[in-house]
Protein backbone atom coordinates (compact mmCIF):
# COMPACT_ATOMS: atom_id res chain seq x y z
CA UNK A 1 0.00 0.00 0.00
CA UNK A 2 2.65 2.63 0.90
CA UNK A 3 4.50 1.53 -2.83
CA UNK A 4 1.53 2.25 -3.98
CA UNK A 5 0.70 5.66 -2.56
CA UNK A 6 4.04 6.88 -3.45
CA UNK A 7 3.05 5.97 -7.11
CA UNK A 8 -0.13 7.60 -6.94
CA UNK A 9 1.29 10.95 -5.14
CA UNK A 10 4.52 10.90 -7.86
CA UNK A 11 2.43 9.54 -10.90
CA UNK A 12 3.04 12.51 -13.25
CA UNK A 13 6.53 11.56 -14.06
CA UNK A 14 6.06 7.59 -14.55
CA UNK A 15 3.52 8.54 -17.24
CA UNK A 16 5.62 10.02 -19.05
CA UNK A 17 8.66 7.89 -18.37
CA UNK A 18 6.56 4.80 -19.31
CA UNK A 19 6.74 6.04 -22.90
CA UNK A 20 10.49 5.42 -23.26
CA UNK A 21 10.42 2.86 -21.19
CA UNK A 22 8.79 1.32 -24.15
CA UNK A 23 10.76 2.31 -26.92
CA UNK A 24 13.63 0.92 -24.66
CA UNK A 25 11.78 -2.07 -24.50
CA UNK A 26 10.15 -3.30 -27.84
CA UNK A 27 10.42 -6.89 -26.57
CA UNK A 28 8.42 -5.88 -23.56
CA UNK A 29 5.78 -3.72 -25.74
CA UNK A 30 5.51 -6.40 -28.58
CA UNK A 31 4.70 -8.95 -25.12
CA UNK A 32 2.17 -6.54 -23.83
CA UNK A 33 -0.15 -5.43 -26.76
CA UNK A 34 -2.31 -8.13 -26.16
CA UNK A 35 -2.98 -6.52 -22.87
CA UNK A 36 -4.40 -3.34 -24.64
CA UNK A 37 -8.15 -4.23 -24.38
CA UNK A 38 -7.79 -5.40 -20.67
CA UNK A 39 -5.99 -1.95 -19.97
CA UNK A 40 -8.98 0.21 -21.88
CA UNK A 41 -11.26 -2.18 -19.53
CA UNK A 42 -9.27 -1.19 -16.52
CA UNK A 43 -10.04 2.48 -17.10
CA UNK A 44 -13.32 2.53 -17.63
CA UNK A 45 -14.11 0.46 -14.92
CA UNK A 46 -11.74 2.33 -12.02
CA UNK A 47 -12.58 6.04 -13.72
CA UNK A 48 -16.27 5.50 -13.09
CA UNK A 49 -15.91 3.54 -9.99
CA UNK A 50 -14.23 6.16 -8.33
CA UNK A 51 -15.94 9.13 -9.93
CA UNK A 52 -17.42 11.50 -7.36
CA UNK A 53 -21.08 11.94 -8.93
CA UNK A 54 -22.04 14.55 -6.13
CA UNK A 55 -21.50 17.48 -8.32
CA UNK A 56 -22.64 16.19 -11.34
CA UNK A 57 -26.62 17.31 -10.02
CA UNK A 58 -25.08 20.56 -10.22
CA UNK A 59 -24.03 20.52 -13.61
CA UNK A 60 -27.43 18.36 -14.97
CA UNK A 61 -29.43 21.85 -13.48
CA UNK A 62 -27.73 23.68 -16.17
CA UNK A 63 -29.23 21.49 -19.60
CA UNK A 64 -28.00 24.25 -22.28
CA UNK A 65 -24.57 24.73 -20.74
CA UNK A 66 -24.49 20.36 -20.60
CA UNK A 67 -25.81 20.20 -23.87
CA UNK A 68 -23.34 22.66 -25.54
CA UNK A 69 -20.33 20.92 -23.59
CA UNK A 70 -21.44 17.93 -24.88
CA UNK A 71 -22.53 19.03 -28.36
CA UNK A 72 -19.08 20.32 -29.06
CA UNK A 73 -16.73 17.44 -27.53
CA UNK A 74 -18.58 14.99 -29.86
CA UNK A 75 -19.35 16.87 -32.90
CA UNK A 76 -16.60 19.50 -33.18
CA UNK A 77 -13.65 17.34 -34.10
CA UNK A 78 -15.19 15.62 -36.84
CA UNK A 79 -16.66 18.73 -38.20
CA UNK A 80 -13.39 20.42 -38.56
CA UNK A 81 -11.35 17.38 -39.80
CA UNK A 82 -13.84 16.65 -42.30
CA UNK A 83 -13.37 20.25 -43.26
CA UNK A 84 -9.68 20.00 -43.88
CA UNK A 85 -10.08 16.59 -45.19
CA UNK A 86 -12.68 18.30 -47.93
CA UNK A 87 -9.71 21.03 -48.57
CA UNK A 88 -6.80 18.78 -48.69
CA UNK A 89 -8.32 16.02 -50.91
CA UNK A 90 -8.63 12.56 -48.52
CA UNK A 91 -7.57 10.98 -51.31
CA UNK A 92 -3.92 11.88 -50.95
CA UNK A 93 -3.43 10.99 -47.40
CA UNK A 94 -2.58 6.94 -46.51
CA UNK A 95 -5.60 5.35 -45.62
CA UNK A 96 -4.04 4.04 -42.18
CA UNK A 97 -3.68 7.67 -41.20
CA UNK A 98 -6.81 8.56 -42.73
CA UNK A 99 -8.17 5.77 -40.07
CA UNK A 100 -6.09 7.38 -37.33
CA UNK A 101 -7.34 11.03 -37.70
CA UNK A 102 -11.01 9.56 -38.47
CA UNK A 103 -10.54 7.62 -34.74
CA UNK A 104 -9.43 10.91 -33.36
CA UNK A 105 -12.82 12.16 -34.71
CA UNK A 106 -14.94 9.85 -33.84
CA UNK A 107 -13.64 8.94 -29.90
CA UNK A 108 -15.16 10.34 -26.75
CA UNK A 109 -12.40 12.83 -24.57
CA UNK A 110 -9.79 11.03 -22.49
CA UNK A 111 -11.18 9.07 -19.46
CA UNK A 112 -8.37 11.03 -17.60
CA UNK A 113 -10.23 14.90 -17.87
CA UNK A 114 -11.76 14.79 -14.46
CA UNK A 115 -8.06 13.55 -13.43
CA UNK A 116 -6.83 16.57 -14.83
CA UNK A 117 -9.39 18.94 -13.93
CA UNK A 118 -8.64 17.91 -10.28
CA UNK A 119 -5.13 18.01 -10.73
CA UNK A 120 -5.38 21.70 -11.37
CA UNK A 121 -7.41 22.30 -8.37
CA UNK A 122 -10.33 22.73 -10.76
CA UNK A 123 -14.23 21.52 -10.18
CA UNK A 124 -14.39 18.42 -12.41
CA UNK A 125 -18.06 17.97 -12.33
CA UNK A 126 -18.77 19.39 -15.62
CA UNK A 127 -16.09 16.38 -16.58
CA UNK A 128 -17.49 13.90 -15.22
CA UNK A 129 -20.87 14.43 -16.57
CA UNK A 130 -19.50 15.37 -19.88
CA UNK A 131 -17.36 11.31 -19.96
CA UNK A 132 -20.30 9.69 -18.77
CA UNK A 133 -22.59 11.08 -21.47
CA UNK A 134 -19.83 10.83 -24.26
CA UNK A 135 -18.79 7.64 -23.34
CA UNK A 136 -22.21 5.69 -22.85
CA UNK A 137 -23.20 7.47 -26.88
CA UNK A 138 -19.56 5.90 -27.73
CA UNK A 139 -21.50 2.72 -29.30
CA UNK A 140 -23.87 4.23 -31.55
CA UNK A 141 -22.08 7.66 -32.57
CA UNK A 142 -18.06 6.22 -32.73
CA UNK A 143 -18.85 3.59 -35.79
CA UNK A 144 -20.82 5.97 -38.32
CA UNK A 145 -18.41 9.11 -37.32
CA UNK A 146 -15.43 7.04 -37.81
CA UNK A 147 -17.35 5.88 -41.47
CA UNK A 148 -18.16 9.44 -42.14
CA UNK A 149 -14.75 10.83 -42.11
CA UNK A 150 -12.43 7.99 -43.48
CA UNK A 151 -14.71 6.11 -45.89
CA UNK A 152 -13.90 2.55 -46.94
CA UNK A 153 -10.35 2.98 -44.70
CA UNK A 154 -12.45 1.45 -41.69
CA UNK A 155 -11.57 -2.17 -41.77
CA UNK A 156 -15.06 -3.19 -40.17
CA UNK A 157 -18.41 -2.70 -40.33
CA UNK A 158 -19.91 0.04 -37.98
CA UNK A 159 -22.50 -2.30 -36.78
CA UNK A 160 -19.80 -4.86 -35.91
CA UNK A 161 -17.41 -2.16 -34.41
CA UNK A 162 -20.28 -0.53 -32.59
CA UNK A 163 -21.23 -3.76 -30.99
CA UNK A 164 -17.87 -4.45 -30.29
CA UNK A 165 -17.49 -1.41 -27.84
CA UNK A 166 -20.76 -2.19 -26.38
CA UNK A 167 -19.44 -5.40 -24.95
CA UNK A 168 -15.89 -3.49 -23.83
CA UNK A 169 -18.26 -0.92 -22.16
CA UNK A 170 -20.94 -2.93 -20.61
CA UNK A 171 -18.96 -5.12 -18.87
CA UNK A 172 -17.06 -2.22 -17.27
CA UNK A 173 -19.99 -0.75 -16.23
CA UNK A 174 -21.32 -4.06 -14.47
CA UNK A 175 -17.51 -4.46 -12.82
CA UNK A 176 -17.62 -0.44 -11.71
CA UNK A 177 -21.37 -1.26 -9.95
CA UNK A 178 -20.03 -4.45 -8.56
CA UNK A 179 -17.07 -2.31 -7.37
CA UNK A 180 -19.27 0.77 -5.55
CA UNK A 181 -21.96 -2.02 -4.42
CA UNK A 182 -19.35 -4.50 -2.67
CA UNK A 183 -16.71 -2.46 -2.03
CA UNK A 184 -17.69 0.76 -1.20
CA UNK A 185 -17.91 4.54 -2.34
CA UNK A 186 -16.40 5.40 1.13
CA UNK A 187 -13.83 2.83 1.11
CA UNK A 188 -12.78 4.11 -2.69
CA UNK A 189 -12.44 7.47 -1.51
CA UNK A 190 -10.15 6.88 1.31
CA UNK A 191 -7.65 5.00 -1.06
CA UNK A 192 -7.63 7.30 -3.84
CA UNK A 193 -3.83 7.65 -3.35
CA UNK A 194 -3.24 4.00 -3.41
CA UNK A 195 -5.52 3.65 -6.45
CA UNK A 196 -4.12 5.92 -8.15
CA UNK A 197 -1.15 4.46 -7.81
CA UNK A 198 -2.99 1.14 -9.43
CA UNK A 199 -3.85 3.67 -12.04
CA UNK A 200 -0.40 4.39 -13.02
CA UNK A 201 0.13 0.59 -12.99
CA UNK A 202 -2.20 0.30 -15.88
CA UNK A 203 -1.37 3.64 -17.77
CA UNK A 204 2.02 2.19 -17.83
CA UNK A 205 0.96 -1.33 -18.70
CA UNK A 206 -0.84 0.60 -21.46
CA UNK A 207 2.07 3.02 -22.62
CA UNK A 208 4.44 0.47 -23.15
CA UNK A 209 2.16 -2.35 -24.95
CA UNK A 210 1.06 1.14 -26.91
CA UNK A 211 4.99 1.46 -28.20
CA UNK A 212 4.89 -1.94 -29.48
CA UNK A 213 6.30 -1.42 -33.36
CA UNK A 214 7.47 2.39 -33.45
CA UNK A 215 11.11 1.86 -32.93
CA UNK A 216 11.11 -0.61 -36.25
CA UNK A 217 8.53 1.94 -37.98
CA UNK A 218 10.74 4.76 -37.14
CA UNK A 219 14.07 3.34 -38.96
CA UNK A 220 12.21 2.51 -41.83
CA UNK A 221 10.18 5.69 -42.17
CA UNK A 222 11.86 8.40 -39.67
CA UNK A 223 9.97 10.87 -41.30
CA UNK A 224 6.73 9.44 -41.34
CA UNK A 225 7.31 8.78 -37.48
CA UNK A 226 7.96 12.65 -36.77
CA UNK A 227 4.79 13.48 -39.35
CA UNK A 228 2.80 11.63 -37.28
CA UNK A 229 4.35 12.81 -34.19
CA UNK A 230 3.68 16.49 -34.92
CA UNK A 231 0.15 16.03 -36.42
CA UNK A 232 -1.19 14.08 -33.23
CA UNK A 233 0.81 16.63 -31.06
CA UNK A 234 -0.63 19.21 -33.39
CA UNK A 235 -4.44 18.28 -33.22
CA UNK A 236 -4.24 17.90 -29.36
CA UNK A 237 -2.98 21.62 -29.23
CA UNK A 238 -5.63 22.67 -31.68
CA UNK A 239 -8.19 21.53 -29.38
CA UNK A 240 -7.46 23.28 -26.44
CA UNK A 241 -6.79 26.34 -28.39
CA UNK A 242 -9.88 26.65 -30.28
CA UNK A 243 -12.26 25.44 -27.48
CA UNK A 244 -10.96 28.12 -25.40
CA UNK A 245 -11.63 30.52 -28.25
CA UNK A 246 -14.90 29.43 -28.98
CA UNK A 247 -16.67 28.82 -25.37
CA UNK A 248 -14.34 30.57 -23.30
CA UNK A 249 -16.99 33.34 -22.56
CA UNK A 250 -19.90 31.37 -22.26
CA UNK A 251 -18.43 28.11 -20.00
CA UNK A 252 -15.74 30.19 -18.26
CA UNK A 253 -12.22 29.55 -18.34
CA UNK A 254 -11.81 26.59 -16.09
CA UNK A 255 -14.25 24.45 -17.75
CA UNK A 256 -13.51 25.38 -21.09
CA UNK A 257 -9.83 24.57 -20.41
CA UNK A 258 -11.03 20.98 -19.45
CA UNK A 259 -13.20 20.68 -22.54
CA UNK A 260 -10.60 21.46 -24.04
CA UNK A 261 -8.45 18.77 -22.79
CA UNK A 262 -10.99 16.13 -24.12
CA UNK A 263 -11.78 17.73 -27.28
CA UNK A 264 -7.79 17.72 -28.34
CA UNK A 265 -6.98 14.63 -26.38
CA UNK A 266 -9.21 11.41 -27.25
CA UNK A 267 -9.97 7.86 -25.85
CA UNK A 268 -8.86 6.11 -29.26
CA UNK A 269 -7.44 2.97 -27.29
CA UNK A 270 -11.13 2.11 -27.02
CA UNK A 271 -11.48 2.37 -30.50
CA UNK A 272 -8.04 0.56 -30.98
CA UNK A 273 -8.82 -1.86 -28.82
CA UNK A 274 -12.22 -2.89 -30.48
CA UNK A 275 -10.81 -3.24 -33.98
CA UNK A 276 -8.40 -5.82 -32.51
CA UNK A 277 -6.41 -7.18 -34.88
CA UNK A 278 -8.40 -5.28 -37.86
CA UNK A 279 -6.49 -2.63 -36.97
CA UNK A 280 -3.98 -1.39 -39.94
CA UNK A 281 -0.09 -1.17 -39.02
CA UNK A 282 0.16 2.62 -39.95
CA UNK A 283 -2.85 3.53 -37.49
CA UNK A 284 -1.76 1.66 -34.99
CA UNK A 285 1.33 3.82 -35.36
CA UNK A 286 -0.41 7.16 -35.31
CA UNK A 287 -2.32 5.79 -32.36
CA UNK A 288 0.67 5.17 -30.16
CA UNK A 289 2.12 8.39 -31.35
CA UNK A 290 -0.84 10.09 -29.91
CA UNK A 291 0.53 8.98 -26.77
CA UNK A 292 2.94 11.05 -26.49
CA UNK A 293 1.07 14.20 -26.08
CA UNK A 294 -1.26 12.70 -24.08
CA UNK A 295 1.14 11.28 -21.40
CA UNK A 296 3.47 14.35 -21.03
CA UNK A 297 0.47 16.65 -20.68
CA UNK A 298 0.13 16.09 -16.63
CA UNK A 299 3.62 17.27 -16.48
CA UNK A 300 2.65 20.32 -18.94
CA UNK A 301 -1.08 21.21 -18.25
CA UNK A 302 -0.50 22.48 -14.68
CA UNK A 303 1.63 25.60 -16.02
CA UNK A 304 -0.13 26.21 -19.26
CA UNK A 305 -3.54 26.36 -16.88
CA UNK A 306 -2.61 28.68 -14.97
CA UNK A 307 -1.13 30.81 -17.61
CA UNK A 308 -3.87 31.08 -18.91
CA UNK A 309 -6.92 31.34 -16.37
CA UNK A 310 -5.21 34.06 -15.51
CA UNK A 311 -6.20 35.65 -18.62
CA UNK A 312 -9.80 34.51 -18.16
CA UNK A 313 -12.83 34.64 -16.16
CA UNK A 314 -13.13 31.25 -13.95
Amino acid sequence: MRALTYLGKHGAAGFAISIFVGLALPDLASTLRPFLPVTIFCFVTLSFARADFSGVARVVRQPARLATATAWATLAMPVAITGVLAVIGRGSIDPGLLLGIALIAASPPLMGVPAYASLLGLDNSMAIALLVLTTAMTPFIAPPLASFVAGEAVPLDPFVLGLRLFGLLAGALVACLALRRFVGTAALTGWRHPLDGVNVIIYFVFAIAAMDGVIDATKADPARTLLYLLLGSGIAVAGLGVTMFALGRRLGGADSFVLGLGTGMRNTGLLVSAMGAACPPNTYLFFALLQFPIYTAPLLVGPLARLILRRMPA
